[in-house]
């Protein structure tokens, strides 16, 4: 008996409710690796608890903020070929034993470069597990459940900046970084122990009868029809290249429509303020501790999480209208928080509208453009060109944010807030006008 069959009988009816808060928590290790620098730069900047001996110059702080969106970028380039050949699982659980062994290292390092190691290290892994999970997640849920859980994944996101945030400031950065690497761990022996392959991976390696095995373990009703559609489309599977994606309409599309949503996401201001969250609170006059402010704000954004799935699970709203919803209030709030850096930091009587803008910021992003655009990325490329479009669409994600995070110190902060609400205000015009909804069967797109 495999060992993931232990986790089925002793799950029964969730277990793929298991797989994916298990798989989903790679969300999280990867929103700690991001997150990671709000607190960390904070006190590489001084010198109590610096392991660094002196503090960071703006220019190293820049660069350690963001290489991780560098690494990031070649992660899915380099995992392609390796993902077809062994399997989504098997590569999320040897790509997550990066960050237990990253970040017990950077605990004891000394020197910078290594700190850009590290978060280069850190960004392979991140880019290249965030182009798999969403796959995968998406192959193992059932037709019926596909869309709710893959909108849980703003929970885990958020989960994984509240536990950087509210940790990182208040214990040495030696227990932090270990506290970091042993949850790390944890989550690689589950996924490698307690997590099966994705069902289109057993019938491409192993057969119809092991896909039944376990589509009898995932499901709880007939799977007959599934299990004869999932072996159609491995039948029709050919292996692409990235260049022919843009051999025909048909393939291209399927990009723009997973990769568009992704871009807009990152330029909307969500990646400046994760990274450097508390930097920005002390660029106010503010009367709370900025590291205060910033628990404040990410506990608003977990505590909000769960809006989104539970509006697309009553049905009551559509992909489209909650995405145009959140492009409309983040691009508001971009707008305000740009105006008050320019205008009015001076201005004691506004110094409340730096916590207020990030809180509005906060709920809107949850409304709708923090899973939507990975439920888009799960869902909307037929199966045959599944791997290559969705490593491709994430390396673009990552790559796109890097001139934001490098220019933190080198440009106004008013000016980055200012063009991230026209980059919501482009996503408006995207939501209303190009998006399509995404809850079609993979199968049927195949």
């Amino acid at each position: 008996m495999k060992s993931w069959n232990y986790f089925s009988k002793f799950f029964g009816q969730y277990y793929s409710l298991f797989i994916a808060f298990v798989a989903h928590s790679v969300f999280f290790t990867i929103c700690v690796s991001a997150a990671w620098t709000s607190p960390v730069l904070a006190k590489l900047s001084e010198t109590e608890d610096n392991p660094l001996g002196r503090p960071l110059d703006p220019e190293e702080s820049d660069l350690i903020g963001s290489l991780f969106y560098v690494g990031a970028s070649i992660g899915p380039v380099l995992c392609i070929f390796t993902v077809e050949t062994f399997g989504r699982k098997k590569m999320l659980a040897v790509l997550s034993a990066i960050t237990p062994i990253s970040f017990a290292i950077v605990a004891f390092a000394e020197d910078v470069e290594l700190y850009y190691f590290i978060r280069i290290a850190l960004g392979l892994y991140s880019g290249a597990a965030l182009s798999i999970e969403p796959v995968y997640v998406s192959e193992i849920a059932g037709p019926e459940e596909r869309e709710f859980l893959m909108s849980c994944i703003s929970m885990f996101n958020f989960g994984g900046i509240l536990a950087a945030y509210a940790i990182g400031p208040f214990i040495p950065l030696f227990y932090f970084n270990n506290l970091i690497a042993v949850f790390c761990l944890v989550l690689v022996i589950l996924l490698a122990c307690g997590c099966p392959e994705s069902p289109y991976y057993v019938m491409q390696t192993k057969g119809k009868e092991e896909t039944r095995v376990l589509l009898k373990e995932l499901r709880t009703g007939d799977i007959e029809n599934e299990l004869e559609d999932i072996e159609k489309t491995v039948k029709n599977l050919n292996k692409y290249s990235y260049f022919e994606i843009f051999k025909s309409t048909k393939h291209f599309k399927p990009f723009f429509l997973a990769t568009m949503p992704l871009v807009l996401q990152q330029y909307c201001g969500i990646t400046l303020i994760v990274t450097y969250n508390q930097l920005i609170f002390l660029q106010t006059n503010v009367s709370i501790p900025s590291h205060i402010c910033s628990i404040i704000v990410v506990s608003l954004e977990l505590s909000t999480s769960f809006i989104a799935p539970l509006l697309l699970k009553s049905k009551r709203f559509t992909q489209r209208s909650l995405l145009f919803l959140s492009f409309t209030g983040v691009g508001l709030s971009n707008l305000l928080l740009g105006l008050f850096f320019l205008y009015g930091k001076e201005v004691d009587v506004l110094n409340w509208l730096p916590l207020a803008g990030l809180i509005a910021f906060v709920i809107f992003y949850n409304c709708g453009l923090d899973p939507i655009p990975w439920i888009t990325l799960g869902q909307v490329y037929p199966m045959n060109i599944n791997t290559v479009g969705s490593s491709l669409s994430s390396s673009i994600y990552f790559i796109s944010v890097f001139p934001v995070l490098y220019l933190f110190n080198k440009v106004d902060l008013s000016y980055l807030f200012l063009s991230s609400a026209v980059s919501c205000f482009v996503g408006i015009f995207y939501a209303g006008f190009i998006f399509k909804e995404t809850v079609l069967k993979k199968e049927e797109k195949a």
